[in-house]
């Protein structure tokens, strides 16, 4: 009996052994096993791959026809008229020389107010802030203040010089020598005297045909320097100077083409005074866009920081890179990489960062 008993005892136990380790494998396995893909935890992404594309940051925008009654041109000094540069049709422009008085230049201007009066160092007024204005507009490095100082002064004085006036006075601005224009450019209906004519002060030197002056974009905070732009106006296209304006003759007559623009130039020669403009006179809308499209990077939000105004940096590869923010659409930053930089990626995390010196 002792002989039976022995190997199914033995059988037991190596039943029990073999259970044993399968389960010790088991656990093993369970305790080292990787879990799948799909269960694994997610990390997130530490870079951004950047997106290259051409970019015209097109935007739609109110516009705004301004018209002039007629009007004339005047002489403030009387004199014999030496010089005449006037011509029925043909265009005055702000900054320009229509007519000289006793040999001496008069330097057309388009100012708001008109100056009525001389102007020494140290005086001031909203006057003064116009021809300053207007000044700066033609590219003179003069500031707005209101109060006459020696760059308001120094650049009248430029201004006479380049017109021929070998006399021009650098301590005083001669309103009389001044000839006002209602925008910055004019176009000549007829002209009233010739030259070896004398004329009285305030006498016409010629008469000027009312109508469009100019096309404004009214968002003022848009900024249109720095680069050159184009408004299209029910598909009429033209270009757009540094204020936001269309005030070029020859690009006022291409959108004469434009419904929209018959129609608000109609309701605007109707009053003839730009400030009815705030009551709907004059106003429609139109499309603004770079005339060159630039190649910009469509970057995460996230990656871009250190940033001041316009200016900021991201990250690339361990380096900070300078970039200017172009625009955003969409979850997407436009930056304009600075040096011609043109990283592959970003860095989004906030980690690892470098300065943005």
């Amino acid at each position: 009996m002792t002989a039976r008993v022995l190997p199914r005892f033995a059988v037991i136990a190596v039943l029990v052994v073999a259970v044993f380790a399968s389960g010790a494998t088991a656990t093993w396995l369970w305790l080292n096993e990787e879990p799948p893909s799909s269960l694994a935890e997610s990390r997130p992404a530490a870079d951004a791959r950047v997106n290259y594309r051409e970019f015209s940051d097109s935007r739609t925008v109110a516009l705004r026809v301004e018209s002039v009654p007629d009007s004339r041109l005047e002489s403030g000094v009387a004199g014999r008229v030496t010089h005449s540069a006037c011509t029925p049709g043909s265009v005055i422009v702000s900054g320009s020389t229509p007519a000289s008085v006793d040999g001496r230049p008069l330097v057309a201007l388009a100012t708001d107010p008109p100056l009525w009066r001389d102007l020494r160092s140290g005086d001031e007024g909203d006057d003064v802030t116009g021809l300053q204005k207007e000044l700066a507009r033609l590219g003179y490095a003069t500031k707005a203040d209101g109060k006459v100082g020696a760059r308001t002064l120094s650049a009248v004085a430029d201004l006479f010089k380049r017109a021929g006036d070998r006399t021009a006075d650098s301590t005083i601005v001669e309103a009389g020598r001044i000839v006002w224009l209602a925008s910055v450019s004019v176009a000549i209906a007829s002209c009233d005297v010739k030259a070896g004519a004398r004329v009285d002060a305030g006498a016409a030197l010629a008469s000027i045909a009312g109508g469009t002056t100019r096309v404004s974009v009214t968002d003022t905070s848009a900024d249109f320097s720095g680069a050159k732009w184009t408004l299209t106006v029910d598909s009429v296209a033209v270009p757009l100077d540094a204020t936001g304006d269309v005030s070029d003759p020859l690009a006022l007559a291409e959108l004469a083409a434009a419904p929209s623009f018959v129609r608000a130039a109609a309701r605007s020669n109707a009053t003839a005074d730009t400030a009815d403009a705030e009551n709907g006179a004059g106003a429609f809308r139109g499309t603004v866009a770079l005339a060159e499209p630039i190649k910009v990077g469509a970057v995460p939000p996230s990656s871009v920081y250190s940033i001041t105004g316009a200016e900021g940096c991201v990250a690339s590869e361990g380096e900070a890179l300078h970039v200017t923010i172009v625009g955003s659409q969409l979850g997407q930053t436009f930056v304009l990489f600075q040096e011609g930089r043109r990283p592959a990626t970003v860095r989004i995390s906030d980690s690892e960062r470098p300065l943005c010196s």
